[in-house]
C-alpha cells in the first residue's frame, strides 16, 4: 500500500498521491477537509483543483470518499474541480451510477 498523501503545489491546486483506498482514506482525510477549508476561507476565489494524476490505486471506499469530498466543498461554497481522474476510478463511478458527480462523461 502506497499512502495517500496531499500535496499543495499552489495556492487552489493540490495533488493527489498514493493509493485511494479503505485503507489510505482514513489516514487523508482530515488533512484534505482541513486543507481544502483553509483554502476557503483565505482564498480570494472559490474555486480549486484537485489533480488525481498520482494515484496509483483506488477502489469503491476511495469513491465514497471523494463523492464526500465533493458534497463538503459544496457546502463551504467551493467548486472543486477534479482534473486527471483515474481510469479505474471513472470505471467504478459510472458502474456505481455515480459519474455525474464526478463530471465524468
Amino acid at each position: 500500500m502506497e499512502a495517500l498523501t496531499l500535496v499543495t503545489q499552489k495556492p487552489g491546486h493540490f495533488v493527489l498521491q498514493g493509493d485511494l483506498n479503505r485503507d489510505s482514506v482514513p489516514l487523508c482525510k482530515q488533512q484534505t477537509f482541513l486543507a481544502l477549508k483553509k483554502f476557503g476561507q483565505t482564498s480570494k476565489t472559490e474555486s480549486a483543483i484537485l489533480d488525481m494524476s498520482g494515484i496509483a490505486h483506488a477502489d469503491t471506499a476511495g469513491l465514497a470518499w471523494l463523492i464526500n469530498l465533493l458534497k463538503n466543498c459544496k457546502q463551504q461554497n467551493i467548486l472543486l474541480e477534479l482534473k486527471n481522474i483515474p481510469e479505474t476510478l471513472v470505471n467504478l463511478a459510472k458502474i456505481s451510477d455515480v459519474d455525474g458527480f464526478l463530471s465524468v462523461q
